[in-house]
């Protein structure tokens, strides 16, 4: 899985911790069950390349979507069987994103971007105010 171009970037345990959020005992369990290759180099001086950072932030991916560790492992070795090219990750569906939820009646909410209620307040505000009104003139 790992391909080792010229290219890629060298990052040490701790580096590849801190960018892909899992802990250096959590990412050395992941080389011993084979879901990660091993680093480069040997001892204190291994090394871990982008390919292994993808396929760790591929992994979080996946147990967001609720999938389980052995099912993670066979998806990553489907995926080197059937292609050359390394698991690739898409950052923006990984991004973190905050909402902001507003009730408007009982039984009626409004879910809000945070990024949006920010530039938009005033037009939520019309809405809810709306929605309220809505409701009140239709019992």
């Amino acid at each position: 899985m790992t391909k080792n171009s010229n290219s890629e970037k060298k990052y040490s345990i701790d580096e590849l911790s801190e960018s892909t959020g899992f802990s250096r005992r959590t990412i050395r369990f992941y080389i011993q069950e084979k879901i990660l290759e091993p680093p480069a180099g040997r001892g204190r001086g291994g090394f871990y390349f982008d390919s292994h950072k993808a396929v760790l932030l591929k992994i979080k991916e996946l147990q967001a979507k609720g999938f389980n560790l052995e099912s993670i492992n066979n998806i990553i070795k489907m995926h080197e069987k059937i292609s050359e090219e390394p698991i690739i990750f898409n950052q923006e569906k990984f991004d973190r994103q905050i909402w902001v939820k507003y009730t408007v009646e009982d039984g009626i909410e409004l879910s809000v971007r945070r990024d949006v209620e920010e530039k938009n307040i005033k037009k939520i505000n019309e809405m809810i105010n709306f929605f309220s009104f809505k409701q009140k003139g239709d019992k």
